[in-house]
């Protein structure tokens, strides 16, 4: 099978997510082609975060309150970013397509232009796979960012069929790793484990990177068996 891995990282966190995927999907007999999204100007970290302020004094709400909060993603403007020419901008040759990138509370901006820029997503099957700073919260890290990104592929006519979510234990705010310790105590709090065990190498996130995977091994088999039924 022919996967396309695109993806956007500004830290370094995701690009090594989406390398691990590369290698273990490649291992598994799989064509992977990456394709790293990169910004025309990466903007000033304090410049990102305006478009999100508006969120911030109704978070409460927001985590409690579903019928809230499905009515604030249907109002939520996403914003983008300009991003530089695409090595493949017409993904139609693909029979998949894992998109990567990191939380910014909500899509990150590169990722949003990328899905408005690329052509032939109609028809396709994409997994979406992410990094964040905090444990894998339900409401805050995955909902969050997994459910207005799975409207956005249902807009494209794509269909989003599964989805990884891996801590980088890294934020870049504020000054003095402020939000990174907000966010250990919080695992300690939520799931009595230190974040460390929700990284990349920890036996966790080994294992989540090996169910993302045998998800496509699953489409994989679902796609040859479409193909033996028309034959």
């Amino acid at each position: 099978m022919k996967i396309l891995i695109p993806y956007y990282s500004r830290s370094g966190h995701t690009e090594r997510l989406a390398l691990r995927l590369g290698a273990e999907l490649g291992a598994r007999g799989h064509e992977i082609v990456l394709e790293k999204i990169e910004a025309v100007r990466e903007r000033n970290k304090w410049l990102l975060v305006p478009p999100l302020l508006p969120l911030l004094p109704w978070l409460p709400l927001y985590l409690l309150h579903a019928p809230f909060r499905r009515r604030w993603l249907s109002r939520y403007r996403q914003q983008e970013q300009d991003i530089k020419p695409l090595t493949h901008p017409d993904v139609s040759g693909f029979d998949l397509i894992l998109l990567g990138g990191p939380k910014w509370l909500y899509i990150a901006y590169p990722v949003a232009r990328y899905l408005n820029t690329v052509s032939g997503l109609d028809g396709r099957k994409i997994g979406a796979f992410a990094t964040f700073c905090g444990p894998p919260l339900k409401v805050f890290e995955l909902e969050m960012l997994f459910s207005p990104l799975q409207d956005c592929i249902r807009a494209k006519g794509a269909e989003l069929f599964a989805t990884l979510a891996i801590s980088s234990s890294h934020h870049p705010f504020f000054w003095f790793g402020e939000l990174e310790a907000l966010f250990r105590w919080i695992s300690k709090l939520a799931f009595k484990r230190p974040l460390s065990e929700f990284a990349l190498d920890s036996e966790w996130g080994q294992g989540e990177v090996r169910r993302f995977c045998e998800s496509v091994e699953g489409v994989a088999v679902e796609a040859c068996g479409e193909v033996w039924a028309r034959d």
